[in-house]
């Protein structure tokens, strides 16, 4: 094997492996990259570069085994009412957020949606260098009360207000009745929801 394909062969793995631990810290531990195009961009450079490899490999049994099992994998995720499919699309695209907001240097706030039955929901992610940490997800089944019309996807921003050391209140800015949530960071539970 030539010098160029053993370097595109370790870049390969160590795309593999980072993609593998983001997956696997944001599943088990809500940590992934700074930033939500972050792991988009991740993504699609692992689906890029699979396919780098399966085309300089493809004399290699493995090469067409890895293109078989890409093309299964999306076929599959299709077969099933397309909800595996969508939920792939909606993550690995800009097509999942709605709303993206920097609270401060250290907070940021996003509504998002990666499914394609379900409606979009908040996030609160907590910024240390180049990795965030999820500490607070709020669904429209929290927020609900008398005014069924207050959705968070009908958001037109979202406001810091304040911070203390174990709690932190933002409010879902609507233009007309505001909610404020006031959430525990350690836990991850809203503590209040006022409408304003």
């Amino acid at each position: 094997m030539s010098k160029n394909k053993k370097l595109i062969l370790f870049v390969y793995f160590i795309i593999c492996t980072l993609s593998v631990l983001d997956c696997l810290f944001y599943y088990y531990k809500e940590i992934s990259l700074r930033g939500y195009y972050s792991d988009v961009a991740l993504s699609w450079l692992w689906l890029i570069s699979s396919f780098v490899i399966i085309i300089v490999f493809w004399k290699k049994l493995l090469a067409k085994l890895l293109l078989t099992a890409i093309i299964v994998t999306f076929s599959i995720s299709i077969l099933a009412m397309m909800m595996p499919f969508f939920a792939l699309l909606l993550s690995t695209t800009s097509l999942g957020l709605i709303k993206d907001k920097s609270l401060n240097e250290k907070y940021r706030a996003q509504i998002v949606r990666y499914n394609a039955m379900a409606s979009p929901w908040l996030e609160v992610i907590e910024t240390n260098g180049i990795i965030e940490k999820r500490i607070f997800k709020c669904t429209d089944l929290q927020l609900m009360d008398e005014n069924q019309d207050i959705r968070i996807g009908t958001a037109k921003d979202i406001l810091f207000k304040s911070e203390t050391g174990s709690t932190l209140t933002l409010t879902l800015f609507y233009g007309g009745p505001n909610k404020t949530i006031t959430f525990n960071k350690a836990s991850g539970n809203s503590i209040a929801i006022k409408n304003n």
